[in-house]
């Protein structure tokens, strides 16, 4: 996902942006000044603007397409080239400042009268705070699983699920034929950095539970029903090819190549409770 973060020179917006760089996994962040450093453009005609938009949009667009979150701090004043570049899941913030702003004392915003009339939320930089941040603008996305052994299949789902929002929480759910031990997949999953929770048993009612989150990525028809009474928006994710932890596991048994499904860390782990 893209976060737009906009405003007059001098607001905070990179300020903000490289204090989430840190708090966000596989994350960048793009710096108009940084861009007119690099091409040499110091013009802030409208021309000069959209170059420089044009440039620094288009680079955070392939990066999200790749799953990465892109902080973008830069005026970008022209909603039409904003409105190219930006989809459903990206956010845009207007970033202000109460306080000193020596680039205002300095005439760096005297003729800045950008078209921001479409961005709905602000973010005042005396204000700001990480986690606040991070809570407020990132959707609560929750995936559901069995992840008997972490395959290729589970990491598409993942993916999916990031270009949504970096905020992901893992449910395991659990069942009586589970091989691998609840905490051995906790500590699993929590290894490459997601958060992550027992799901409540099928019997029981999800409503409460996915009350609890924005969006929840499935494309199991049974998590699907259970979730449906619930305010948790469902993003489907069809099935990913043939790649199923029971076919893994069947294929370890029988001592076949399955490191173009596994890692050898999720290999081990499977191994070791199947043998």
């Amino acid at each position: 996902m893209i976060v737009m973060l906009l405003g007059k020179a001098g607001a905070g917006k990179t300020t903000i942006a490289k204090a989430m760089e840190k708090r966000v996994k596989d994350s960048f962040v793009i710096d108009g000044d940084e861009l007119r450093a690099e091409t040499a453009n110091l013009d802030i005609s409208f021309q000069g603007r959209e170059a420089n938009m044009h440039l620094g949009l288009g680079r955070a667009r392939r990066l999200s397409d790749l799953g990465f979150t892109v902080f973008v701090a830069m005026q970008a004043p022209i909603a039409e080239i904003r409105n190219e570049y930006l989809q459903a899941e990206d956010i845009q913030i207007l970033v202000t400042n109460s306080g000193d702003n020596p680039k205002d004392q300095k005439g760096y915003n005297k003729n800045f009268s950008p078209d921001y009339n479409n961005v709905h939320y602000t973010v005042e930089l005396t204000k700001f705070n990480v986690e606040s941040f991070y809570d407020e603008f990132f959707p609560k996305v929750l995936v559901i699983a069995r992840f008997m052994g972490f395959h290729s299949g589970h990491r598409v789902v993942l993916e999916e699920a990031k270009r949504i929002s970096p905020n992901i929480t893992v449910a395991l759910r659990v069942d009586k034929d589970d091989i691998i031990p609840l905490e051995d997949n906790i500590k699993l999953l929590e290894s490459y950095g997601y958060k992550v929770i027992k799901s409540p048993n099928l019997e029981d009612d999800w409503t409460e539970f996915g009350n609890g989150f924005d969006i929840f990525v499935q494309g199991n028809p049974v998590i699907i029903d259970k979730m449906k009474n619930s305010t948790c928006e469902n993003f489907f994710i069809p099935r990913y090819g043939s790649v199923s932890g029971t076919s893994i596991r069947e294929d370890i048994k029988n001592n076949k190549d399955v490191s173009n499904k596994i890692d050898a860390k999720t290999y081990e782990l499977v191994k070791e409770n199947i043998v």
